[in-house]
């Protein structure tokens, strides 16, 4: 097979010249419709029901209406986790679901589930837009000067949003800050009673007086009408003439008994701005939710083409939409980080080659394979569907990818040579073909060798397996096409290129490593054992010092921005937070480096950010690096502005980075690197057991801050129902409850339309009505006409509640947030395992450790179990290879040794063992196991010829020399500028890089003195030759 592809790329030259075309056309178009993204998108698929129930507490939230959609959901198909926060007038459950269903079946799965609940009047659980955790790709505000707040917020509602989400790829647009305009009709008290009308006829008259009906139709003459009853309010002024009553004959008006003015839906959330230009409150702003699997690249494009559309020709004159966050500045910080590595890579790697060959021709064709590797890649990610992003192209090594054809160039360039110094007159097509077929199968299965060793990255799940799995396939459609091209486009290019004189003397830079490498290689060979106990003890020194690296998830990635999450007191007015938060936002932007810093606090009206008042989020946007002091990095300004943030009192801030944030929460729910769950029934044990542990594990070397998640209570006035009191007047507890929910809390009774746009009419008494000590004097209607005050029928008790009640696999839970600094993951887990052993449980309480320490310990597992049977497998295919037990025991000799600088590597760098440099090792099993390949089956075909075992391992290893030294070179230095980069995404490709760098000198060394070694004791111990034949 191989034979006859070799004949026909050196014999059929329009062939290859139209595949290699029509190869590239299709290369080009993959690239250009393929979704360019700056960081996978790692996070489960979760689907999240949100279910609004205005002006309830926690507690009745919880078991009117999260308990039953729990129920109700329990076991979905392929749900692996339930996870709720219940908060005031909100239930938030997260169902996370293994990787069998996609986004959208899970969506159709949990609906299938809401169909048909009782739940109550009003409540309507909806899904959350198909959005994941790193779709918010585009913040904005809306600035209008001249226009009041609440026209503001109606233009960012009606118009903005509804066009925005117009855009292909938008899942949703979030709307937060500013006044929601509705219309509140404000009884008097006094007057109602005067007039002997309660809230109740008030609401109702409202209700009724707002609507169009049809009347059919009629025909009249050849003509038909359609009969329209119109009776819809049209102004402000429309409510207050509804009649609610009448009196002897005289309408009693709505504006008789109560005021209606224009006021705001109670405040969930703000935003505040401030930037050189000033301080601005309670903005209104807008987050761009992309839909999951979307190419972020298009969709940013096309939105940013509809926001000048807007701001051009659709808004209001003076009215316009300013970003203050956009996504496509990661994309293309971190691409050009990517394509700047891969290029000086390709150029680094074109230049080993021509040192070592000293021949332009020879270097240009292997070149030549690194762009079409790089298409065939794009083509590879365009077939499963897996987008461009910094791990599935940045960690693609050029070296690695063309060693087939540095292993097959390289051989026909020596064979040409040769030919031309015996003064060979065959023609030189037939040398190309017999040097290609002598290192064919070796190659062949060199390749397939590296492939297998990637396989334990495709095994690997959730979270780490949407990180690595792309890079997988990246190297896998770039060894494939590279593998093919070194058998056709190779051959016919050196049949064009190699028709005139081939060099056959070595190179300078080959003599020098020659005249070196000769009386090194023979004292090894005269010391065979020496050298083996020297082997065998760097093995063992490395061995005991792997548990001096510490452990990690995942380097983060710098994303150019910065992002502090601050907790206030837990019953902070609106206007309290909105004083701390202009303060906050006055210290961070006094720093040189910060354009503009943004607050966010408490959630959006619809429930999509289950956060409180006092749960604070502050984007710091930074200036480019060039306008930075000097000297200034990322790191040293976290630390300025920590300190900076500190003084204020009973502030403690947890400083991280908009994308990573939202990663870390969508992992378990809960804020945190590392997330310690107390499981159990009874609110008051679990924080009690939370303080405890927290204490222990706040001392603990390496943690920058530790915080029990939505912690704390909320004062509560407490209206207990006398049923005893209302059934002397008749009443019974619907009838007060309803009384106290419409004139406190705010009753809808109907909509006031202004064109497209609708706005609530509510009930609800004045401000000063609603305050404590006059909530006694609320009157409520008796059957018999009477009016009694609420005092008669309730008994008025403070207390306080939970602000937020977390839920977990049907328990209740308390979850500790802890940040890390300074120290690896694995070692800070462990000090804490060892001060939480002492701490007593209840029966039925149970502690689970979860986030990013969770999937670390879940990949670690995968890769011990799977790493060894990929190079059981790779023995498996050399012992195929070579039909030798002892071969092939030789060359995955070379596998534990190529660990050694690969583990020294990650010490002297300081950088910990994470799942990144976990892959990296992976990488280097295949590329150690590539040069004992090519080492050994030469030392094969010499002994064919006759040979001596020392002439067979002497003169193999000086032949083989060149290519050993050439293709570690150069996978080496195709990632030493990744090694190197200080570039924004360059912090998760670093290990990675460190490890195969570090592990391939060791590697190289010992495929140069302790593989010959090896190969020619096991060939002179009689003993050991006999046993392993």
């Amino acid at each position: 097979m191989m034979k006859r592809i070799v004949h026909f790329a050196l014999n059929e030259p329009l062939f290859i010249i139209l595949g290699l075309v029509l190869f590239i056309g299709v290369g080009v178009s993959a690239f250009r419709s393929l979704p360019i993204e700056a960081f996978p998108d790692v996070t489960d698929t979760q689907v999240t029901v949100i279910s609004l129930f205005p002006g309830r507490a926690p507690e009745e939230v919880e078991k009117q209406v999260t308990i039953p959609l729990e129920i109700a959901l329990a076991g979905v198909p392929n749900s692996i986790r339930m996870f709720s926060h219940t908060q005031f007038g909100l239930s938030f459950i997260v169902v996370t679901f293994d990787e069998k269903p996609s986004l959208f079946m899970a969506r159709q799965l949990v609906e299938e589930r809401l169909r048909g609940l009782d739940l109550p009047s009003g409540v309507e659980p909806e899904l959350a837009p198909p959005a994941t955790a790193t779709g918010e790709i585009f913040r904005y505000r809306v600035e209008a000067p001249g226009l009041k707040p609440s026209e503001v917020r109606a233009i960012q509602d009606w118009t903005i949003a509804r066009q925005l989400k117009q855009v292909p790829g938008i899942a949703d647009v979030v709307s937060l800050g500013g006044p929601i305009r509705q219309y509140e009709v404000q009884p008097d008290l006094a007057r109602l009673r005067d007039h002997n009308l309660t809230i109740g006829q008030l609401f109702n008259a409202l209700q009724r007086a707002n609507a169009n009906a049809g009347g059919g139709s009629v025909a009249q003459g050849r003509q038909q009408f359609l009969i329209r009853s119109l009776g819809l309010l049209q102004t402000s002024a429309d409510i207050g003439n509804v009649v609610v009553a009448e009196n002897k004959g005289t309408p009693i008006l709505v504006r008789d008994i109560a005021e209606v003015v224009e006021s705001r839906v109670p405040a969930q959330g703000m935003v505040g701005y401030t930037d050189a230009s000033g301080n601005q409150e309670d903005i209104v702003s807008g987050i761009v939710l992309l839909r999951k699997d979307e190419n972020p690249s298009m969709v940013l494009d096309a939105l940013k083409a509809k926001v000048d559309t807007l701001n051009n020709s659709v808004l209001p004159a003076g009215v316009k939409i300013i970003p203050y966050y956009d996504r496509s500045w990661l994309i293309s910080k971190t691409l050009k980080t990517v394509f700047m590595n891969l290029l000086e890579g390709a150029l680094l790697v074109t230049l080993v080659l021509y040192l070592f060959l000293a021949d332009l021709r020879a270097a240009a064709i292997v070149a030549s394979i690194i762009p079409l590797a790089l298409l065939g890649t794009f083509i590879g990610l365009s077939l499963v569907g897996i987008p461009a992003n910094l791990l599935s192209l940045g960690a693609m090594d050029f070296g690695i990818i063309v060693d087939g054809a540095v292993i097959v160039i390289e051989n026909i360039f020596r064979r040409l040579g040769e030919a031309n110094r015996a003064n060979d007159h065959r023609p030189h097509t037939r040398t190309i073909h017999e040097a290609v077929m002598e290192i064919g199968r070796p190659t062949v299965f060199s390749i397939i060798i590296i492939i297998v060793a990637h396989l334990p990255i495709f095994t690997m799940q959730r979270h780490e397996g949407k990180i690595f799995s792309p890079m997988a396939y990246s190297v896998v459609a770039a060894l494939i096409t590279s593998l093919v091209l070194s058998f056709t486009l190779v051959p016919f290019l050196s049949k064009i290129a190699f028709r005139n004189h081939v060099p056959h003397e070595e190179t300078k830079l080959m003599h020098w490593f020659m005249n070196r490498y000769e009386p090194a290689l023979k004292w090894a060979l005269a010391h065979a054992r020496k050298v083996l106990g020297f082997a065998l003890a760097a093995l063992a020194i490395t061995a005991a010092l792997v548990p001096q690296l510490g452990t990690e998830f995942l380097p983060e990635l710098n994303e150019g921005s910065i992002w502090v999450n601050i907790t206030l007191p837990t019953s902070v007015s609106v206007d309290e937070a909105q004083s701390d938060l202009r303060k906050l936002r006055g210290i961070l932007a006094s720093f040189p480096e910060v354009n503009a810093v943004v607050s966010k606090a408490g959630r959006p009206e619809d429930g999509t950010d289950p956060k409180n008042i006092n749960m604070t989020e502050l984007l710091v946007d930074l200036k480019p690096d060039a306008q930075w002091r000097p000297g200034m990095t990322k790191e040293k300004l976290v630390r300025e502005m920590e300190d900076k943030v500190n003084d204020m009192p009973g502030i403690e801030p947890t400083f991280s980075q908009p994308v990573r944030d939202q990663i870390l929460e969508s992992i378990s729910q809960i804020d945190g690197q590392i997330v310690i769950k107390i499981y159990g029934d009874d609110v008051k044990t679990l924080r009690e057991t939370g303080h405890q542990l927290l204490d222990r594990i706040g001392n603990v070397a390496g943690v920058s801050r530790a915080f029990i998640d939505r912690d704390g209570d909320l004062p509560q006035y407490r209206l207990e129902i006398d049923r005893a009191a209302a059934a002397r007047y008749g009443l019974n507890v619907a009838d007060i409850q309803e009384v106290i929910e419409t004139a406190l809390a705010g009753k809808a009774a109907t909509e006031l339309w202004e064109g497209e746009r609708h706005f609530s009419v509510v009930v609800k008494l004045k401000g000063e009505e609603r305050s404590l000590d006059r909530l006694r004097e609320v009157l409520v209607p008796t059957p018999s006409g009477a009016q009694v005050p609420l005092v008669n029928l309730v008994d008025f008790k403070v207390g306080s509640g939970a602000m937020n009640i977390a839920r977990e696999s049907g328990q209740r839970v308390v979850a500790i947030g802890v940040f890390i600094r300074d120290r690896d993951m694995g070692s800070v887990v462990a000090d804490m395992q060892a001060q939480a052993k002492d701490i007593k449980l209840p029966q039925g309480y149970s502690i689970t450790w979860s986030g990013e320490f969770e999937n670390q310990e879940r990949a670690m597992k995968r890769l011990m179990l799977v790493v060894p049977l990929s190079i059981l497998l790779i023995f498996v295919l050399l012992f195929d290879a070579f039909e030798s037990f002892k071969d092939a025991l030789i060359i995955i000799c070379n596998i534990p040794f190529a660990l050694i600088g690969g583990i020294f590597a990650l010490l002297l760098s300081g950088i910990p063992l994470s799942v990144s440099a976990a892959i990296g090792f992976i990488a280097l099993f295949g590329q150690a196991v590539l040069n004992g390949v090519v080492m050994v089956s030469y030392f094969n075909q010499l002994k064919q010829q006759g040979m001596d075992s020392y002439q067979v391992v002497f003169q193999g290893a000086m032949s083989r020399l060149r290519t050993v030294l050439m293709t570690a070179l150069l996978a080496m230095l195709g990632l030493l500028p990744m090694a190197l980069s200080h570039g924004i995404g360059s912090e998760t490709q670093r290990p990675l890089a460190l490890v195969v760098i570090g592990g391939l000198i060791s590697a190289t060394l010992l495929t140069l003195f302790v593989l010959p070694t090896l190969y020619y004791y096991l060939s002179t111990h009689p003993k050991l030759a006999k046993a392993l034949h």
